[in-house]
């Protein structure tokens, strides 16, 4: 394996060794770094296998689609907006209308691609595409997978930084997509 520049002229870690250690919904990875300063370093990662859509949609009223969702590993409800994985052969607008319509029952009018962010870099690749959806509207049912525990509401801007601003959990990836969504506004 080759060593690398970044851009800051620092030679970039040898990856030395490579190991899989886990293998199941994710990855575990442990590599084995040479340092450009000298000694060694076990890195552990997880590889997710895809990338994700986070989705954050408004009706035509203005009031956002958002879920809470129970997430096991918080042991706690969390403010979020809906998304999941990118199929193989699946955009990420693609996956957005998916995701969307499964976690919600919503639907919408135009779909658009305003960002792009890591969200835990420390520890994986992965990237998610944050999708923002105008004129949202219940179509159907929502369908959730057997592991999926979602109560889908409508709020307003003000009743949703309320809630935040009250200490309610929220899931970092609703704080990014209200951040990329701001260009909008």
């Amino acid at each position: 394996m080759t060593k690398e520049k970044s851009h800051l002229s620092i030679p970039l870690p040898e990856v030395k060794s490579r190991e899989t250690v886990y293998q199941g919904y994710f990855d575990v990875r442990v590599d084995l770094l040479q340092l450009h300063h000298g000694p060694n370093l076990s890195y552990t990662c997880l590889d997710i296998k895809a990338h994700a859509s986070a989705v954050l949609a408004k009706t035509r009223d203005g009031k956002f689609v958002i879920n809470k969702e129970y997430r096991h590993p918080t042991g706690k409800w969390l403010l979020s907006c809906p998304g999941g994985r990118i199929d193989i052969g699946e955009s990420p607008l693609e996956a957005a209308r998916r995701e969307l319509l499964e976690e919600t029952g919503f639907s919408g009018s135009k779909f658009h691609l305003i960002g792009s962010a890591y969200p835990f870099p420390a520890v994986t690749d992965q990237v998610i595409h944050y999708v923002f959806v105008e004129g949202a509207e219940f179509v159907k049912a929502p369908t959730h997978e057997p592991f999926e525990m979602i109560h889908t509401e409508l709020k307003t801007e003000q009743e949703l930084m309320q809630e935040i601003a009250e200490g309610f959990p929220v899931d970092g990836v609703l704080c990014t997509a209200l951040l990329l969504s701001r260009k909008l506004w």
